[in-house]
């Protein structure tokens, strides 16, 4: 009986430090669309931006979309359901998360219109060169329509991210 009693405890204690460890596990990525490897892959001057979450998926209101010609970067800005998202320097952009497609994923990543209802996956970043929060890339957005980046605008990103490719990323 005595020695029943000991597999017992030691088959509950297993379990237990089981349950304990699973727990502590980094679960599943919120959506099927989070990207594995460096988050931040294909932005350039990477420290400037600080990865606040590997991918997180968030829902709002697109107010403005603008083309940016310097990185050829489409800049979304999202007025979000969650707003613990936002630091106090989305004031700067009207209270909206900048969401940024970049140019080699606008052959698959749709650039939503204005009034549109979406949802984006991608990191969650801290831009400290503005002091704002982003979606960093946009890695996924549920509405818009395909607009692939320029010949010209693949070049000057790759002249970016040659030129800085002695950026650290953080992860």
């Amino acid at each position: 009986m005595r020695r029943l009693e000991l597999a017992l405890f030691v088959l509950v204690a297993a379990l237990a430090a089981a349950v304990l460890l699973a727990g502590r596990s980094a679960g599943p990525p919120p959506s099927p669309y989070c990207r594995g490897g460096p988050p931040l892959a294909g932005v350039y001057h990477l420290a400037r931006l600080h990865v606040l979450r590997h991918c997180v998926v968030a829902s709002g209101v697109v107010t403005k979309v603008k083309f940016e010609e310097f990185d050829g970067d489409v800049h979304v800005d999202l007025r979000p359901d969650d707003r613990t998202l936002l630091s106090d320097g989305n004031d700067q952009v009207g209270g909206a998360l900048v969401v940024e497609i970049v140019p080699q994923d606008r052959g698959t990543v749709p650039v939503p219109e204005p009034g549109a209802r979406i949802t984006v996956v991608g990191p969650w970043v801290d831009d400290t060169a503005h002091g704002w929060r982003e979606i960093h890339p946009a890695w996924w957005i549920s509405a818009g329509r395909i607009q692939p980046a320029s010949p010209r605008e693949l070049e000057r990103v790759q002249v970016l991210l040659r030129d800085t490719s002695s950026d650290k990323e953080d992860e």
